[in-house]
């Protein structure tokens, strides 16, 4: 009886061994589980910090790149800029010595050409000087100087501005308010010219380039003014603004004394064939005109007519 009593309590503390050694079994592996999932999370946190610190390292480069590439672009802009006014300086320089010598040199002609005009007008004064009689010389002796200076009351001409037919009559106009003698016109009139037409009318004879008529021939026919240039003006030409009636009067007549002397129409029958032959040619149309038109300037006088009708009807006959 007491043997299975025993062997029944032996087997109960088997049992109750058995579960408590499956019991602490039970914890170990529940302890072992919980420490490998703690290390897995420590893991993943410590993987989770090294992948932030990593984004964190990768974005300072990125920034710190971008600074180094910033301030690269900035030298490079600098250096540019730097370059770009180096460049202007040294254009600005070179620009400057470029007009220093256009200056110098545009100084130095002027000068030539002042010095020439100077010695071309001393040589038309002496040559108009020793041209004279002896009793002009006393008389000039004691008018030599002018009451004003030509060149404080005229501009130098300029063909670009200037009519020189207009030119020259306010130079006349102003040389006899000025008390210039006529024999000294050209002198004056020579430093108020362009060097190269003042060098045209020095190259002349003497007696050409001392004479005032003359050389307002050669001027008028530099500059292609011919008597039918004059006779258009005559009826062409319009008062200024700021001329006075008496300059505009002065105007006319010049331009119709150019016209009449230029024609040599220097009687009154042929002032007279020279108005009535421009009245004829008004009332022509304009298809004879053409027809005629390198003869037209030389009609004048209604004696041309009768040729212009003969060959008129020679054309008639030819175009029909």
């Amino acid at each position: 009886m007491n043997t299975i009593i025993n062997e029944r309590k032996e087997r109960e503390e088997n049992e109750i061994r058995q579960q408590e050694i499956a019991e602490q079994k039970r914890l170990e592996e529940m302890t072992e589980r919980k420490r490998k999932e703690e290390e897995e999370i420590a893991e993943r946190r410590r993987q989770e910090e090294i992948e932030l610190r990593k984004l964190e390292y990768e974005e300072r480069m990125r920034k710190e790149e971008q600074k180094i590439s910033e301030r690269r672009r900035q030298d490079e802009i600098q250096i540019t800029e730097q370059k770009r006014q180096e460049v202007i300086e040294l254009r600005k320089l070179e620009y400057e010595e470029r007009k220093r010598k256009e200056e110098y040199e545009e100084r130095k002609r002027k000068d030539e050409m002042e010095f020439e005009l100077q010695k071309i007008r001393l040589g038309a004064e002496g040559r108009s000087l020793n041209s004279n009689s002896v009793a002009n010389k006393n008389v000039n002796s004691m008018q030599i100087k002018p009451k004003l200076d030509i060149h404080h009351l005229m501009q130098k001409f300029n063909s670009d501005e200037n009519d020189i037919s207009l030119y020259l009559i306010m130079f006349a106009r102003l040389s006899k308010q000025a008390e210039i003698l006529e024999n000294t016109w050209v002198t004056h009139l020579l430093g108020l010219l362009p060097y190269d037409v003042a060098q045209l009318i020095a190259r002349e004879p003497d007696e050409i380039a001392n004479d005032y008529g003359e050389v307002k021939k050669i001027l008028l026919k530099r500059y292609k003014l011919t008597p039918e240039k004059f006779r258009q003006k005559f009826f062409m030409h319009n008062k200024n603004l700021g001329s006075t009636w008496k300059n505009f009067a002065y105007e006319f007549r010049s331009f119709f004394n150019e016209w009449v002397n230029g024609v040599k129409a220097d009687s009154f029958e042929k002032l007279s064939d020279l108005i009535i032959t421009d009245q004829i040619k008004r009332k022509i149309s304009q298809e004879i005109k053409d027809h005629f038109i390198d003869d037209w300037s030389k009609l004048n006088s209604p004696d041309d007519q009768s040729i212009i009708i003969v060959q008129l009807k020679n054309w008639t006959i030819m175009v029909l």
